[in-house]
């Protein structure tokens, strides 16, 4: 997994932030020699609201790790002045190279490379609803579920809310809008919608509030999910039942935001709520954030990995102790908003998605294999009532004694 950081701003923790914060930053770092790079936030932010993290803008030419251990050099403390964090995001997979890719000869291991068109035929019928019942509610922060025929006559409406404007919280990334020539289709365009299609599937009864925090790309920033979470955990809020964060990253050397993290996690998880977090597709036993929060006490994250079978993992998944939970993840099928035609026969550039002789197909079906779909289906599978102990468990990690 590769560790990158944002460059277009840094982060400060609204409780530190004052009015003459920013001036006192800007002359610390100019003694720094670094100038004054720092912005103002934008006026709503900087009130707080339900925001942990304030986003902090940057001139377009400063770096966010030497502000962060320049202001950390300076004894921030001391002299009354927050700390600044550079803001590393979180990823649903790998990217490939600088410009993504659909390789269309056949079905993908792993996530980075994107979906694959699937034939309606492969997809069940959606299940029956019943309006009537009770509908245990699954937080999906996600990159946002978008319209489908597959939902039926009200393309989700009953079974999707969009939390975007809800009680003072609003995305932090646009709206999942079709494709264009301004914008072409990232490798995890849909990834959102794909996975409610899997919670339909897995729990009919249950209702999706979806928050959008993902972009097309597949990248997550992680002071956006730090207040998503405490938006969802504020007081006299009706809390979902599950929280499903199909993202995650490592945690590097110098990494305060991951403590942010992992209070707005026990908040919840405190407080009844059961969170379902992704292991990530790297081969690797490094511990992946929030889902290794399952290895630390008093956190009962219910972290996902990808097998194959009941005793093989599949070969991109994570691993190790802090993965405790395993489910099919390979060739997993379900809605897509978008598709193109033939997309399955050649590698073709997202610029060539808009070319007439590769018609869009609207209301289409994927493939996809990832340990997303794996933490979906538990997600799901405990949202109809089903224990995680009937979940298949990964093989115990060969590098432990």
């Amino acid at each position: 997994m590769i560790m990158n950081h944002r460059m277009s701003h840094v982060l400060v923790r609204a409780s530190d932030f004052r009015p003459d914060s920013i001036a006192r930053l800007n002359q610390i770092l100019d003694v720094a020699g670094l100038g004054q790079p720092l912005r103002d936030p934008a006026d709503g932010q900087a009130a707080g609201g339900t925001a942990a993290l304030i986003n902090v803008p940057l001139h377009p030419d400063a770096d966010p790790l030497a502000i962060e251990a320049a202001v950390r050099a300076a004894g921030p403390g001391a002299q009354g002045v927050p700390a600044l964090f550079a803001d590393r995001p979180f990823s649903a997979g790998t990217a490939v190279g600088g410009e993504f890719f659909f390789r269309g000869a056949g079905k993908k291991s792993g996530h980075g490379l994107g979906w694959v068109p699937a034939p309606a035929g492969e997809m069940p019928q959606a299940p029956a609803r019943n309006e009537n019942g009770p509908h245990p509610v699954i937080a999906l922060l996600d990159s946002g579920v978008q319209r489908h025929e597959w939902f039926g006559a009200d393309h989700g409406a009953s079974f999707v809310q969009d939390a975007d404007g809800l009680d003072h919280w609003s995305s932090p990334v646009p709206a999942n809008d079709p494709p264009g020539p301004s914008r072409p289709i990232g490798t995890h365009w849909g990834h959102g919608t794909f996975i409610a299609g899997l919670l339909r599937q897995a729990a009919p009864q249950a209702k999706v509030l979806s928050m959008r925090l993902m972009d097309s790309a597949g990248s997550v920033d992680c002071g956006a999910v730090v207040n998503a979470l405490q938006w969802l955990a504020r007081p006299h809020a009706a809390l979902p039942r599950i929280v499903l964060m199909a993202f995650g990253r490592q945690a590097s050397p110098h990494d305060p935001v991951l403590d942010d993290l992992r209070c707005a996690v026990r908040a919840l998880t405190d407080r009844g709520v059961t969170v379902v977090a992704s292991a990530g597709n790297d081969n690797s036993s490094e511990p992946v954030y929030p889902a290794a929060f399952a290895a630390e006490p008093g956190i009962p994250v219910i972290s996902v990995g990808a097998i194959v079978g009941r005793h093989m993992m599949a070969p991109y998944t994570n691993f190790g102790p802090w993965v405790k939970v395993g489910w099919l993840g390979t060739d997993i099928i379900s809605i897509h908003p978008q598709t193109y035609r033939n997309a399955g026969g050649n590698q073709i550039r997202p610029s060539a998605i808009d070319n007439p002789a590769e018609p869009k197909k609207a209301d289409s079906f994927a493939w996809w294999s990832g340990t997303s779909f794996a933490a979906a289906i538990v997600a799901g599978g405990l949202a109809a009532g089903n224990s995680p102990a009937l979940t298949l468990p990964l093989p115990p990690d060969p590098d432990q004694p």
